[in-house]
């Protein structure tokens, strides 16, 4: 299982002309490095976490707009493509376990190869760090905690993991820092992993 963004994509431009965005149209004064700094929690999480209690939909809104305007501003990490393809062709199940919303998730993985399942926030299942998401997932590919994998970049992708009773491996290459037993500088190690 993978994290999306920071571990397959490079979205930070993209995130910061969204939050730009939003600073614009919501009169918002938090900067994007306070948004930046909670990244990879859920969206409502993260405005609670920088001090905004408002709104939070009208800017989710905005947000998720403004990401589909600015698609131009993602790259594909080198290496991504090729090291999934080559995990699907050894039979291994690939999934995506994102706090990115479904809809903008679909748009900005069409160019990788088919995954076996993208769980995205839904109700019912409580955001990173909690593992549900995670849990979720495996249950759809029908994998056992023992068999699975989570590759994030964040602490929140670290503690969900450890939560959830999987292996993490750190992508060092994205953007948090994250002090644990496995980390790769890039995506291709995982292969030889």
């Amino acid at each position: 299982m993978f994290d999306l963004d920071g571990v397959l994509i490079d979205s930070k431009r993209n995130m910061e002309a969204s939050w730009n965005r939003c600073k614009i149209t919501h009169g918002l004064e938090q900067s994007f490095i306070d948004y930046f700094d909670h990244i990879g929690k859920p969206f409502e999480d993260i405005l609670g976490a920088i001090g905004i209690e408002d709104n939070h939909k009208e800017i989710y809104d905005t947000y998720g707009g403004a990401s589909l305007d600015n698609q131009d501003l993602i790259t594909i990490y080198p290496g991504v493509i090729e090291t999934l393809r080559k995990l699907k062709e050894d039979d291994n199940k690939i999934a995506i376990v994102t706090s990115k919303h479904a809809s903008r998730t679909m748009v900005m993985i069409e160019d990788l190869p088919k995954f076996d399942f993208v769980c995205s926030p839904k109700q019912g299942l409580r955001g990173k760090p909690a593992p549900d998401q995670l849990l979720f997932c495996m249950s759809m590919c029908n994998t056992d905690p023992q068999d699975a994998v989570y590759v994030g970049d964040m602490k929140v992708d670290h503690w969900a993991a450890q939560r959830a009773n999987i292996k993490f491996i750190h992508a060092n290459y994205g953007y948090g820092k994250v002090k644990c037993e496995v980390s790769i500088d890039q995506i291709q190690q995982i292969i030889s992993q």
